[in-house]
């Protein structure tokens, strides 16, 4: 049996909050040594034993004590205790209430190396994990607090959505939104994650907020699923090649085909319109194109998306729209698309409802409400704004509309086809590199329609470059051919992948009552009304002869 006196050790505590010297005691030390963890290094990383005592007022709280057996991993950050971790007898974990969320061992990441390149940030899954890295010589590794999200049965961890469709500021991935300033320094990080569907889904949602261009993924050997693992079976030398042959994500180069991680397809995502869904089925990584002639609904059709991505996948949409103020008029037809309500069917609870809705759902990329800041809104300034967005309100969708309200500066010598080019590719790659559905909505040139022509509109008759047909994934038109008949043709002028659709033409009945679309047939989106939600097939938006007005489609 361990002795404190031979094999504890002891460190006086550097945090302001604990006064006495802190102990790793038998029950610590030998937990650490069965893991082939030396305890000097835990004691280094701040661990310490303690036992659980209850107040009088009847809370539960955690003491150091050297004869406890309960471990104890402090979080510092800047040199102070924000959180604490506690692992008890039969693998329980808990922390303490209201502490800072950052990484474990967070401080390491202002050392300069990692800035510089020299290092790589290593993430792993748990302390342990950690613990060992560190104890192999990886001294720049970190661990994310609360382990990996979950994955439900069936499901490819790879393809799922954001494990709680949080703020970032304040959900389940707030300790990277914590450390954003030193994340965006850094220039490159290992994912140590185990592998299986919680390690590769944590490892998806790391890659999507930090970039696929700075990660790199480890390979364990059979029967391994995490460093600790392969210590135990192989040694602290297995661990250091694992370490050391990580793999990066193929981003750019030339690759063997072994460099490549195992990646399915993209998953593929219903447009809430069943009738649509055999001609366009979005993704996330992609580029949209929407186009038409102005007042035949461009705008209107893709808010009326985005509220059914939003309604059926639960998805965040960041819209930046630059041609009509957001409150009041963006509101309203936001609130139109999520009540499927008309105006005078509207009760304080729709409207309210509704609100809520808009503010779960909804991110606004803007000038400034109050008018205080003076912000020049170009492309760079637009994705800047839009990254924020994906890692503090967790965006899936990115909307821009129109093209021609961005501030465009093109450098001296840049023509604007070279421009709209450069331009594109650069949405695309914001697109691929934080998983974003990115859709951009463009006026078609001016000279169509001159001298009485009448024709739906192509991608090629967007003012400026050929590349509004080359550069998308999708290329969508919105088509009004007559504006009695309260119908809409959406073509789909373009699918880059088969698996993600064809080209094709689906007609769509426009609701005037809501600025809404159904099927032909009677499908329609998911509708949210007083009757509560209803299942796509058989939901029917209100309708009503008591309708208006001149169309605003």
């Amino acid at each position: 049996m361990l002795k404190a006196s031979s094999s504890t050790v002891t460190i006086a505590a550097s945090m302001e909050a604990i006064s006495l010297t802190n102990i790793l005691g038998p029950v610590g030390a030998l937990a650490f040594q069965n893991r082939q963890i030396d305890p000097q290094v835990a004691v280094l990383s701040g661990a310490y034993t303690g036992k659980a005592v209850t107040g009088a007022d009847g809370v539960t709280t955690v003491e150091p004590d050297a004869a406890g057996n309960i471990v104890v991993f402090p979080f510092i950050d800047g040199g102070r205790p924000v959180g604490e971790k506690y692992r008890a007898p039969g693998k329980k974990f808990w922390q303490r209430k209201g502490g800072r969320k950052t990484f474990w061992n967070a401080d390491c990441m202002d050392d300069p190396a990692l800035e510089e390149g020299h290092k790589a940030l290593i993430i792993t899954e748990g302390e342990i994990d950690g613990l060992t890295a560190i104890d192999c010589g990886f001294h720049t590794t970190v661990s994310v607090p609360d382990g990996a999200p979950p994955v439900r049965d069936g499901e490819d961890p790879d393809q799922l959505d954001d494990a709680i469709p949080d703020d970032d500021s304040r959900g389940k991935f707030e300790f990277v939104y914590n450390n954003r300033h030193r994340i965006k320094r850094i220039k490159r990080f290992i994912l140590a994650v185990d592998n299986d569907p919680p390690g590769r889904r944590l490892a998806a949602e790391l890659v999507r907020r930090l970039g696929a261009a700075r990660c790199s993924f480890l390979t364990y050997p059979e029967g391994c699923k995490d460093l600790n693992d392969v210590k135990m079976r192989h040694g602290p030398d297995a661990v250091v090649r694992v370490i050391t042959e990580a793999k990066p994500y193929p981003v750019k180069g030339i690759y063997l085909l072994s460099d490549y991680p195992e990646l399915d397809e993209p998953a593929t995502y219903s447009t809430g319109w069943p009738d649509l869904d055999e001609y366009l089925r979005v993704w996330l990584g992609e580029l949209m194109v929407v186009t038409g002639i102005p007042g035949h609904g461009k705008s209107t059709w893709t808010m009326n998306l985005c509220v059914n991505l939003a309604r059926k996948h639960g998805w965040r949409v960041g819209v930046a729209s630059f041609e009509i103020p957001t409150v009041p008029a963006l509101r309203f037809k936001l609130r139109l698309a999520a009540s499927g309500l008309g105006t005078k069917q509207w009760t304080r609870d729709d409207v309210a409802e509704a609100d809520v809705f808009i503010q779960q759902h909804f991110v606004f990329i803007d000038a400034d409400p109050t008018g205080e800041a003076d912000d020049d809104m170009t492309l760079e300034w637009l994705l800047d704004r839009a990254a924020d967005a994906v890692m503090r309100h967790s965006i899936k969708v990115l909307v821009i509309d129109p093209w021609n309200e961005v501030e465009h500066y093109r450098p001296k010598g840049e023509s604007e086809t070279q421009y709209i080019n450069r331009a594109l590719r650069q949405i695309r790659k914001f697109a691929l590199r934080y998983g974003v559905l990115a859709i951009v909505v463009a006026h078609p040139t001016k000279e169509l329609g001159k001298g009485g022509e009448s024709r739906t509109p192509t991608l090629y008759d967007i003012e400026g470059s050929a590349a509004w047909y080359n550069k998308p994934d999708h290329g969508v038109v919105i088509d009004v051919p007559d504006p009695d008949l309260h119908e809409t043709v959406v073509w789909v002028k373009k699918a880059r992948f088969s698996w993600s659709g064809r080209k094709g033409d689906v007609t769509l009945e426009y609701l005037p009552e809501t600025e809404g679309y159904r099927s032909l047939n009677g499908f329609a989106p998911l509708w949210k009304s007083t009757h509560g939600e209803q299942d796509y097939r058989t939901a029917k938006p209100p309708r009503s002869n008591s309708y208006q007005g001149k169309d605003q489609h």
